[in-house]
């Protein structure tokens, strides 16, 4: 980013405060790096854990999250202090709770399908969910690189999901289609939101 347009931003981030407060969003995308470690973690242990008990797997899954959104709102809380912010802007409230309520459908779905022996498809759940997220992320703050994620991870989930009608066994946790659904999740959930948030740190 070139100093003009670093003064640009600057400027601009400066009105949006005066003029609008509850409308700004300030975020720190190092929030980004820590959802995609936490978005592999869960990729690799959420299904062995759901598998072997769905009480287990339930509480993994919502202490991982739990994890995640703390950490978030204490690296987003550092950001608003820079800008004078005492509490969240309303666009952060709306993201923070669409993003709560997203995590315990998917969580409450995840168990529901444990239970029916349908493991794999929990993780076309939270693929699902996430892309939901991303959408509005890239919508509030007008990045297109959070909307073409979201693209990205609706497309790769719907298209999983039609290819489920064709395997016999979504419980077992040794089958091809598993091994390929898991690895799709951690790059597009892990990876991918990684690559993201340093990229976006770079630019800034």
């Amino acid at each position: 980013m070139s100093e003009k347009d670093e003064a640009l931003q600057h400027l601009s981030e400066i009105k949006s405060v005066l003029v609008d407060k509850d409308a700004f969003f300030p975020y720190n995308y190092n929030a980004l790096i820590v959802w995609g470690v936490i978005g592999m973690i869960m990729t690799l242990f959420m299904g062995m854990l759901l598998k072997s008990s769905i009480l287990t797997g339930t509480v993994f899954s919502l202490v991982m999250m739990s994890v995640g959104f703390v950490i978030e709102g204490f690296l987003v809380k550092q950001v608003n202090q820079k800008y004078d912010i005492d509490d969240c802007t309303k666009r952060q409230r709306f993201i923070s709770t669409m993003f709560t309520m997203l995590t315990i459908f998917s969580i409450a779905l995840s168990a529901l399908l444990a239970k029916y022996d349908l493991i794999v498809l929990a993780y076309l759940v939270w693929l699902f969910a996430c892309a939901i997220g991303y959408f509005s992320i890239g919508f509030v703050l007008n990045l297109s690189i959070f909307t073409k994620s979201a693209y990205l991870k609706i497309a790769v989930s719907v298209l999983l999901l039609i290819s489920s009608y064709f395997v016999t066994d979504l419980g077992s946790l040794n089958s091809p289609f598993f091994y390929l659904v898991q690895s799709v999740t951690f790059v597009l959930l892990g990876i991918l939101p990684i690559m993201i948030g340093r990229k976006l740190k770079e630019e800034l």
